[in-house]
Parts: C-alpha cells; sequence; structure tokens
C-alpha cells in the first residue's frame, strides 16, 4: 500500500498499475496521457491513486461553493469516481496475474481490476452489503478519509449516476479471465445523437418499437455490444423478460447475437436493411374512418385466434346473420385486411398477408 517500488514489484510481479487517458486523442496516438511503470514515481498503491486521481477529475464542472469561508471543490461526481477508485484498490485480487487498470474516456470512465465477485452483481447494485477481499487495505483507506461506509459506496455512485441522469454505470464480471469492470458513462440514457443515428439506420421501424425496445438499441449503439445481464440493471426487469425483448429484436434483424451461452453479446447490425412495415388495426383505423366498430371486434379475434369464420362473426357481434357476417367479412378484404381460405367445404378468414 505504502511501500518502496521496487520491493513490491518483486514480492508483486504478476500485478501491474496502469492509467490510459484516450480522451482529446489525436489520429496517430493512442493516448493523450499515460501513466504506468517508468521509474519517476514509487510504484505503490497509495501514489498510483493520488497521481491518477487528480487526472481523472480535471475536467470536471467545479461550480463555486462555501462551507463557511472556506471553498469547497468536491462534488458527488468527484466523490462517486474516488469511491469507484478506492473500490477497485480493496477489491482487486493480488495473487493472480492482472492489471489494475483505469482508463480515462471521452465520454466516462472505466476501471479494470483481476479477480472475481464476492457477492452477485444484484446484491452490490441493491447495496447494504460488503465483502472487501482487502479488509486491511481498506481500512488504511478509510484511516486516511478514502472509501464511503460498508455496503454504500457503489449505492453512492448510483445515486450519483442518476442524478445526472447519466446512463446507469455498468458492473460486470468475466469469471473466463478473472476480470471485474466498472464503466461509468456520462452520457444520458438516449442522447439525441443515438436516436437520430438509430432512426437513419432502422427507419420507420424504429420509431414503432416499445420504448424499453428502444432503449436496448441506444445501450447496444452507445457501449458496442451489450449483455442481458447489463440490459437487467438498466430496465430493471426479469432475465427471463429481457431475453424476449432481445428476441424480438433479433427476429427482426436489428440485432445480431454472439452466442456465448449466459455470456452472450448483443450488437447493432450495422447492414440493415428495411423491411416492409407491418400495417395493424390501428394504422386501418387511422387512415380510413370507414373502419367500424364491428369491423375492429373481426379483426382483434382473428389477430388472437388466427383465424375466424362466418358463424363466429355472428357470436361476438351484433350481426345475427351469416349473410350479414358475409358482408363485413368482405368489407375487410376488400382493404387487403383479411383473406379468405378454403378447406374443402370450410371456408374462414385469416390476416391477409403480402
Amino acid at each position: 500500500m505504502f511501500g518502496k517500488g521496487l520491493p513490491i514489484r518483486e514480492r508483486f510481479d504478476n500485478i501491474r498499475m496502469d492509467y490510459l487517458d484516450e480522451s482529446n486523442r489525436s489520429i496517430d496516438r493512442r493516448w493523450s496521457d499515460r501513466l504506468t511503470y517508468d521509474g519517476m514515481w514509487e510504484n505503490n498503491l497509495y501514489n498510483f491513486f493520488k497521481r491518477v486521481m487528480p487526472k481523472l477529475v480535471s475536467d470536471l464542472k467545479r461550480p463555486f461553493r462555501l462551507d463557511g469561508i472556506t471553498r469547497v471543490d468536491d462534488t458527488t461526481v468527484h466523490k462517486a469516481i474516488r469511491e469507484a477508485f478506492v473500490n477497485l484498490i480493496i477489491h482487486s485480487d493480488y495473487m493472480i496475474v492482472g492489471v489494475l487498470k483505469v482508463i480515462k474516456e471521452e465520454n466516462g470512465f472505466v476501471f479494470s481490476n483481476p479477480g472475481t465477485l464476492k457477492l452477485s452483481v444484484k446484491e452490490i447494485y441493491e447495496g447494504g452489503n460488503s465483502k472487501a477481499r482487502n479488509p486491511r487495505i481498506q481500512t488504511m483507506l478509510r484511516m486516511i478519509g478514502l472509501g464511503d461506509n460498508i455496503g454504500s459506496g457503489f449505492p453512492t455512485i448510483l445515486h450519483t449516476w442518476g442524478e445526472e441522469n447519466w446512463r446507469k454505470p455498468d458492473l460486470s464480471e468475466n469469471t473466463e479471465l478473472r476480470q471485474v469492470d466498472l464503466k461509468l458513462w456520462m452520457v444520458s440514457l438516449m442522447p439525441k445523437e443515438c436516436t437520430e443515428k438509430l432512426g437513419i439506420l432502422f427507419g420507420e421501424n424504429y420509431v414503432r418499437l416499445d420504448s424499453d425496445e428502444q432503449i436496448i438499441l441506444a445501450t447496444a449503439y452507445l457501449e458496442q455490444q451489450v449483455t442481458n445481464e447489463r440490459l437487467q440493471s438498466i430496465l430493471n426487469k426479469h432475465s427471463v423478460d429481457v431475453g424476449k425483448k432481445l428476441a424480438v429484436l433479433i427476429e427482426k434483424n436489428m440485432l445480431i447475437a454472439e452466442k456465448k451461452r449466459r455470456w452472450t453479446k448483443y450488437s447493432l447490425n450495422l447492414e440493415y436493411k428495411e423491411m416492409p412495415i407491418q400495417m395493424d388495426f390501428n394504422d386501418y383505423a387511422e387512415s380510413d374512418p370507414v373502419l367500424n366498430k364491428t369491423d375492429k371486434l373481426i379483426y382483434q379475434y382473428i389477430k388472437e385466434n388466427g383465424f375466424i369464420t362466418a358463424k363466429q362473426v355472428t357470436q361476438i357481434t351484433r350481426i345475427g346473420t351469416i349473410a350479414g357476417a358475409s358482408v363485413a367479412l368482405s368489407r375487410l378484404r376488400e382493404r387487403k385486411i383479411v383473406r379468405m381460405i378454403r378447406n374443402g367445404k370450410k371456408v374462414y378468414y385469416e390476416l391477409y398477408r403480402n
């Protein structure tokens, strides 16, 4: 924690610390700033934190605020980022090969540490529990004023990001690589630029999606790839419900799945070709005021049951004769809303398909 760099590297030659600033990059540079082992600083955890933290928050706004006669530069966003950095240190597994990596991006931060989670992602998001991998390091940091109360650190980050109306922080675990990543996005849930891009890519079919499906596509666009687990935290829905939404978007050819069992990732289909828009009853109702309540009942019945007969029309509407039912069905046939199917002596009607 506070030791000399050389003895630390001899004892923990499996661990590295690395900071990359990938914001404001030029075309010929992979990063605009980096802090790694270069012989210019003592490579212990404390120095890594003290040198990197000012770099992370250098571009953040600091509204003028006084506590008595003392100016206070610390904001809730500064506190949340500091908490994320502290979590990186106290939850890392220093016994395996890995890198404590902090990345500053144009629209957020990535904190990556070697190891696995000691609590489930759900329990961590809920807060109230804490199982630090390195409790002694946690105690040392708290004694110098770093780190929140036990079990309240991650909820502090969530609360701050929620107040700023930014995308929900993404905490993920890769048990194969034995690595934990926390991504803090400083962008809104549905930025205008994102909505415009998706509208251009998917056309009118994007507008017709429900709000959850639009958020899924926006997440895939902003984060390049998305998982069921990530979407559970954003949508606040069960994995089964999220899975159904993903299946719909795959069926519509808007998402592409990279199947890896529970680690399946989904990305936008950038080669999407807009499919013909399937009209539903509301479309006909808005464009054709002659369509009446009886036609609507017939349409909804077919939609729910797959087909309808003239006799069934008399059972669900006020039409009392087969002849009257045939007239109503003929109206819908003329509009190409339904079509007639003959199967031997049986006649029934189903929705019209192009």
